[in-house]
């Protein structure tokens, strides 16, 4: 083979590996961006059917609420009339649950929906809670989209928090968990309290990793929780137990 016709072989060669390279390079950049767009329509599909269905969850409850009441009120005007007190109670011991869901349902769509990220793991959370017979509920006093850490982090915590609250308060007999978004003396407070069986339980131990007092539990969430709160200066996690609740108090400075 002559010297050019080495040269050219060479030329050839380099020019099929550059653009070898460019059309790589340039079909790798559109099928990513089709995956992080596939990702993202996900994500918003998700969050969509949450809302359609926390939307529909508080419109039928109120409709039939209201579509109740008159029969409500007759029935306790009848227990009233009759002074029988015993069963007015046992009536109303009936109808709070009701009270409670609708209250909670409209507190829970309309202060949640400015910050996705957490609406959509309460969301879940408050439909698994609701099929265990849970009574959750939730207070916030004061603004989601303000809280100062990464909402990565913050629905991290927030999911391991709740998945153990539910896990803990199925077993009583009064099953129930409290959720407190507050902000007090320039700090954002997260609470979740529920009511427990295992009142020996160690405040210490639980945080250690593979710790769990349940069956078939990887130990791991409380452990990952304790990692996140010493990489955030800004973090501080109190542990409090009494009687009747088991409470993660999340301080956020």
């Amino acid at each position: 083979m002559r010297k050019t016709d080495k040269l050219l072989v060479i030329f050839v060669s380099l020019i099929c590996t550059i653009l070898f390279i460019v059309i790589k390079k340039f079909l790798v950049i559109p099928i990513f961006i089709l995956i992080i767009y596939i990702i993202y329509l996900k994500i918003i599909i998700h969050k969509q059917k949450l809302e359609i269905k926390t939307l529909n969850e508080v419109n039928d409850s109120t409709r039939s609420f209201r579509h109740d009441f008159n029969n409500i009120m007759q029935a306790i005007g009848g227990y009233i009339q009759t002074n029988n007190l015993y069963d007015l109670k046992e009536y109303f011991n009936n109808l709070v649950p009701e009270c409670f869901k609708v209250n909670n349902l409209y507190r829970y769509h309309s202060k949640l929906m400015a910050n996705s990220a957490v609406y959509s793991i309460i969301a879940d959370k408050y439909n698994k809670a609701e099929k265990l017979n849970i009574k959750m509920s939730l207070n916030i006093i004061s603004d989601i989209n303000k809280i100062n850490l990464d909402s990565y982090h913050l629905t991290k915590i927030l999911g391991i928090f709740l998945d153990n609250a539910i896990e803990a308060s199925k077993e009583c007999s009064k099953k129930i968990i409290n959720i407190s978004f507050k902000y007090s003396n320039n700090k954002q407070l997260i609470l979740v309290e529920n009511t427990y069986l295992n009142k020996n339980i160690s405040i210490k131990k639980i945080f250690e990793k593979n710790f769990s007092s349940k069956l078939n539990h990887s130990g791991l969430g409380l452990w990952e929780v304790n990692k996140i709160v010493n990489k955030h200066k800004n973090l501080n996690l109190y542990t409090i137990t009494d009687n009747n609740f088991f409470t993660q108090k999340l301080e956020i400075l």
